[in-house]
């Protein structure tokens, strides 16, 4: 029988230097920001991310509820995988806290989150210009902790590519 990989628990410097959370951070994928709201419990949204020396930057809006929660309290995690169908299923949740960037110090870390998504020309159109300017704090992500999982390499995951048994994942389409 083959069981599931068990999750890797990492902490301090040893997360940003762990081959699959660099593989999930360096690739461009959405993240899932975790915050506490008012009412002590979680608000937990999609986000744009870059990896950066200590940790990874999020771009947000000054008056979003992540910030206003992130004011009150400063702990938070973020979600980074890249699962595909099957047991293809790969992941990091980190566990940390999240300085708020504001003013000049916070432009060219949005910038580098924006980068990452859009393409140069396409920032200059005013609609893609108007929504990205919307993002005028950057928020600081530091991983205290983390655990990943990776069941990419099991004998299941294996099985399941050999006979193509797994069922595919269902795509949304972009709304007009």
């Amino acid at each position: 029988m083959s069981d599931p990989a068990p999750s890797r628990l990492l902490r301090g410097s040893a997360i940003l230097r762990d081959t699959l959370v660099r593989e999930l951070l360096d690739a461009r994928l959405v993240a899932v920001l975790a915050t506490f709201d008012s009412e002590r419990g979680l608000h937990a949204v999609p986000v744009w991310y870059a990896a950066v020396p200590g940790g990874v930057v999020l771009a947000t809006g000054s008056q979003s509820r992540k910030v206003r929660n992130l004011q009150r309290e400063p702990r938070a995690a973020l979600v980074v995988h890249d699962s595909r169908p099957g047991f293809e299923v790969c992941g990091v949740s980190l566990a940390g806290t999240v300085e708020i960037v504001r003013g000049a110090a916070a432009w060219p870390l949005i910038d580098a989150v924006h980068k990452r998504y859009v393409l140069g020309a396409a920032q200059s159109d005013p609609a893609v210009a108007d929504y990205l300017d919307s993002d005028d704090v950057a928020l600081r992500f530091v991983p205290e902790s983390a655990l990943t999982a990776d069941e990419r390499s099991s004998a299941a995951a294996h099985r399941l590519r050999l006979v193509g048994g797994a069922l595919p994942l269902v795509p949304t389409t972009p709304r007009s």
